[in-house]
């Protein structure tokens, strides 16, 4: 049912202000029946609220092409999304290198070390066997998560 004024192609501000409310909703097609049809026949008669929807699909479709278009969690905002994918791998990368930098380090502040051999095989048991530990866990988890059903469900 549309209101005399859309009927005579004219639109009051009051209209477009009622309605801006319901424009991410019908941009991600989440408004259904009467409203639905309400908003689309508002659309065709004025020009501002049709340049809205447009502004908004292109910001979808940006946004989808940067592949950030996954929702963000509840309370959290687009933000989020960016630390996932770029900060985030970014601190994992210099993490990685800088570890294995001061673990070059270490084995060859170790071998330069005046020590018995005794020492030198105790002290490296130790180490070999925690690297293994730290390995094995590590592969779990990333297994575990690469087959977790489960993953891509929000809380």
């Amino acid at each position: 049912m549309t209101a005399p004024h859309e009927r005579e192609g004219q639109t009051r501000a009051g209209d477009c202000e009622a309605l801006r409310g319901q424009l991410a909703r019908y941009v991600d097609e989440e408004l259904q029946g009467e409203e639905r049809n309400c908003f689309e026949a508002h659309l065709e008669v004025c020009t501002e609220c049709r340049r809205e929807v447009a502004v908004f699909r292109s910001l979808k479709g940006e946004l989808r092409a940067m592949g950030l278009n996954r929702p963000p969690l509840p309370g959290g905002s687009i933000w989020d999304s960016v630390n996932h994918q770029i900060a985030r791998p970014t601190g994992w990368v210099f993490l990685t290198v800088g570890v294995v930098l001061y673990l070059a380090y270490a084995v060859y502040t170790f071998l330069q070390a005046p020590m018995n051999l005794f020492d030198r095989l105790t002290s490296g048991f130790i180490i070999i066997g925690f690297v293994i530990l730290l390995a094995s866990v590590a592969w779990e988890r990333v297994r575990d998560y690469r087959n977790d059903p489960y993953k891509g469900v929000q809380r």
